[in-house]
């Protein structure tokens, strides 16, 4: 008798266990399928604001001028929310908004002549083909991004003379203060954009 009660709480355990076990394998696909549910669909609400429009062009300019494609993004981002026919009150054109004296000294130095007509400057992969090699000539002459991203809004001319002054740069290569507030705001938007990228899509 005391055999037969033995035996009988044993199989109750058993079953128990194996009930415990189901529950806690149920459990964990519920959490592993409602957690891959949530990212997935976290990562596409943030795509649709943060979006990487005309990729095939990004990447291959990222490769030819060895530019960060996150920042890349983000200074077309900043500077015309991806709207290919964008043109500033001061005349700067297209996805990176290029200035028309820009676009020409870029060409020249690029290719040695002048290539393509101010028009051209409308064509994603030649605004951005020419934005991002900016850019790369930028990041080459200062050595940082965020004075890089200055001297991208404001003209290399302003940046020079900022870091010549001791009240906005104290090691004369880096800016410590932008006497600016739009070019303050717009270096501290590209670099927040960029970060927004490279946490959405990777460094």
């Amino acid at each position: 008798m005391e055999n037969k009660r033995r035996r009988k709480k044993k199989k109750s355990g058993c079953l128990t266990g194996v009930i415990v076990a189901i529950a806690a394998i149920a459990l964990f696909c519920v959490l592993l399928f409602t957690t891959n549910w949530f990212n997935g669909l976290k990562f596409k609400v943030l795509s649709l604001f943060y979006p990487q429009t005309y990729s095939e062009e990004v990447q291959a300019s990222a490769k030819e001028f060895s530019v960060d494609e996150n920042l890349i993004y983000a200074v077309i981002y900043t500077e015309s929310g991806f709207r290919a026919d964008a043109e500033s009150g001061a005349g700067a054109v297209g996805l990176m908004q290029l200035m028309p004296e820009t676009f020409t000294w870029l060409q020249e130095r690029l290719d040695g002549e002048v290539v393509y007509s101010e028009d051209a400057l409308k064509t994603p992969s030649v605004n951005i083909r020419y934005g991002t090699y900016f850019l790369s000539y930028l990041l080459e002459q200062y050595s940082d991004v965020p004075t890089a991203l200055a001297a991208y809004n404001a003209g290399t001319t302003n940046v020079d003379r900022w870091l010549s002054d001791s009240a906005y740069s104290s090691d004369g290569k880096t800016l410590d203060d932008i006497p600016y507030d739009e070019t303050r705001n717009y270096v501290k938007k590209v670099t927040d954009v960029r970060k927004k990228y490279e946490n959405i899509y990777g460094g």
